[in-house]
């Protein structure tokens, strides 16, 4: 079944995965051409398609490195169906982008949690953050994260903030430079325009509202019995469980607030959301439990398509 075949981490499950990536890649862009007439040049689809697979080795990457899960293969499975669950999350390139830099920020938040290198560590992660803001500016709330690490992991020294700052502004400075040279200068200043809307009405459709229900309910439900087992892990993995409940929150601040409500916002929800639900599903022992949130991931994105 497939909570028996996702439970581990073979070459075959990532195959598996990759081409499920694929399909809904190229499922999502063929229903844009001909229902939407969205018009896409061939390199455009392929440097989408390799943003894509580069946020799934990211993800894989990111999790192993710093074992946010068990040797299994949960948490990617959640992650790629996310992208059919929200196919619009697909198609924007701004979220992507912004998405794809802020990955290179959280594999050194959550490394944070070894003493080594801090200082290049706090510092990259305020840079990756500068050039994701540069795409979507709402990636700023990430600071948030990068100051919560330091606390969590206890590297308390008053530099590490200053050079988290000084790392951030580095990009924006280069940005500004090279907007001054081709005399858009004036196009800096709307880096700082926040736009944002509480105009929710998108989402009384039943490809947004049932998602989005379902997504929500299980990111309550996951959050209290995962974190009560993991008060009986190392206390880094304690403070690594917490930043992910922190970033689970502002990712979803930032679905609050964004001014466009197609369900692309949601993106920044993927990664923590895949790897709290795959810690709930590692450590619940009901096999008939886990086969069917499996299938009902699996329903999700498959139903979409069909509403869409």
């Amino acid at each position: 079944m497939i909570a028996n075949f996702f439970n581990q981490s073979k070459p075959i499950n990532f195959l598996v995965l990759l081409l499920t990536g694929l399909l809904i890649f190229s499922v999502t862009i063929a229903i844009h051409v001909f229902t939407e007439n969205r018009v896409y040049s061939l390199l455009g689809i392929a440097f989408n398609l390799s943003l894509f697979f580069l946020l799934l080795f990211f993800h894989n990457f990111l999790t192993t490195k710093n074992r946010l899960t068990r040797n299994n293969t949960y948490g990617l499975y959640i992650f790629i169906l996310l992208f059919a669950i929200f196919p619009e999350s697909l198609t924007n390139m701004d979220l992507m982008l912004s998405n794809f830099f802020l990955f290179f920020s959280y594999r050194r938040i959550y490394s944070l949690h070894s003493s080594l290198d801090t200082a290049s560590k706090i510092f990259d992660s305020g840079l990756w953050i500068g050039v994701a803001f540069i795409f979507y500016n709402w990636s700023i709330v990430f600071l948030i994260l990068a100051i919560a690490a330091l606390v969590l992991f206890k590297r308390l020294k008053w530099n590490y903030y200053i050079m988290l700052l000084i790392g951030f502004i580095t990009p924006l400075f280069l940005y500004y430079t090279y907007l001054v040279l081709y005399d858009k200068g004036q196009n800096f200043l709307s880096l700082f325009q926040f736009e944002l809307s509480f105009n929710f009405s998108n989402y009384n459709n039943f490809n947004l509202l049932i998602p989005i229900s379902v997504i929500l309910v299980f990111s309550i439900w996951a959050i209290y019995p995962t974190f009560m087992k993991s008060r009986n892990a190392k206390q880094k993995y304690k403070a690594s469980y917490k930043l992910l409940i922190l970033h689970l929150v502002l990712a979803l601040i930032i679905s609050v607030i964004a001014p466009v409500k197609n369900g692309s916002e949601f993106l920044f929800y993927f990664f923590p959301f895949s790897i709290i639900f795959a810690t709930y599903i590692q450590i619940n022992q009901d096999n008939w439990f886990k086969e069917i949130v499996m299938f009902v991931f699996l329903g999700l994105a498959l139903a979409n398509y069909m509403i869409y």
